[in-house]
């Protein structure tokens, strides 16, 4: 009996621009000017959507965004009810649009907006997945060895694929999309969970720009929480070292202990059977907290809150935006802005 082929390729017709905003004020205006153009010449091809996910924004971005005439693209601005991380702000974007291909980029203009053509060949050409590679980044040489190590470790360590280097600047099909969102977690981390996916990619090396407005909403602190909630979302290595160090460290409380009751605490013996178990003692206090982390984000994540909140009052869409409402009303989304 012959098999046929499931789902077989369909060049994309339609491609979602997703763009998570936090105080980029100062940066969308040179952002959208740079924007535009590239949109003009991916709708010769296909139809193009843009939403643009106020995730908390304080400052002005929501309104030069609707102060921007976007001229016959359909555009959208998804507001959540407050900053609930960058990740998220993504996931946000992904959630509410169906269409054959998405593309994640941020406003700050560190993303090289012209490779979103060589993307959209890409993906036409057969790929699930193009992305790029991060070479060049305009900070300090401190904080790129960080990254690079970071990113080394992790990709050594990780329990699944990862890619060194790879950021969330891409574009999928709905393939990788719809398994994007089959994930629940609470602390997602999508660059590794586009990896993990697997599916067909093509990576492309570039340099980052230097952000627009000259400076990261990121503080030094904020940057490693991020790698540490990265790095416990993609391995579970913390893991294993704590069960295997408990192997090892056993029989060394054991001597340390049986040392106690046969040698002086002043003795020589005596001192190193006192290192021995302030090794033992401190080795396994560091075990026990990275056990109540990891315990603490599976609590976190069997309570199933939603990763998100949508403010749809302050969302604002172009009448033909293809919107999807899960339980909610489609008459709060505002269709009457100026500029849409």
């Amino acid at each position: 009996m012959s098999m046929k082929k499931v789902n077989d390729y369909k060049k994309p017709r339609s491609l979602c621009i997703v763009i998570p905003i936090f105080n980029e004020e100062l940066a969308l205006p040179y952002f959208l000017d740079a924007l535009q153009p590239i949109i003009e010449k991916l709708r010769k091809k296909l139809d193009v959507i843009v939403i643009f996910v106020n995730n908390g924004s304080t400052d002005g971005s929501v309104d030069i965004i609707n102060s921007t005439d976007m001229g016959e693209i359909n555009s959208a601005i998804l507001t959540l009810t407050r900053n609930f991380g960058y990740e998220a702000g993504l996931i946000a974007g992904l959630t509410f649009v169906t269409s054959d291909c998405y593309c994640l980029i941020d406003a700050d203009g560190e993303d090289p907006v012209h490779l979103l053509l060589d993307f959209l060949v890409s993906i036409e050409s057969g790929n699930e997945i193009a992305i790029g590679l991060r070479q060049l980044r305009v900070e300090s040489k401190l904080l790129q060895s960080f990254r690079r190590l970071g990113y080394k470790v992790l990709a050594r360590i990780s329990d699944d694929p990862f890619t060194v280097s790879a950021g969330n600047f891409s574009m999928f099909n709905s393939k990788v999309r719809d398994s994007i969102l089959i994930e629940n977690s609470t602390y997602p981390f999508l660059r590794a969970t586009v990896s993990r996916t697997g599916f067909k990619t093509e990576y492309f090396p570039h340099n980052r720009n230097p952000r627009l407005d000259g400076r990261s909403n990121f503080n030094k602190f904020g940057l490693l929480k991020f790698a540490v909630a990265g790095f416990m979302t993609t391995t579970t290595w913390p893991l294993r070292m704590a069960a295997y160090s408990l192997g090892l460290m056993l029989p060394l409380g054991l001597s340390a202990l049986v040392s106690s009751i046969i040698f002086d605490f002043s003795s020589t013996a005596g001192k190193v059977q006192n290192f021995s178990i302030f090794l033992f003692l401190s080795t396994q206090s560091v075990n026990i907290g990275i056990i109540a982390i990891y315990v603490a984000r599976v609590y976190k994540n069997s309570l199933g809150r939603p990763l998100f909140y949508v403010d749809w009052h302050q969302s604002y869409a172009t009448k033909k935006f293809p919107f999807e409402y899960p339980n909610e009303n489609p008459i709060y989304i505002n269709t009457n802005k100026k500029s849409f």
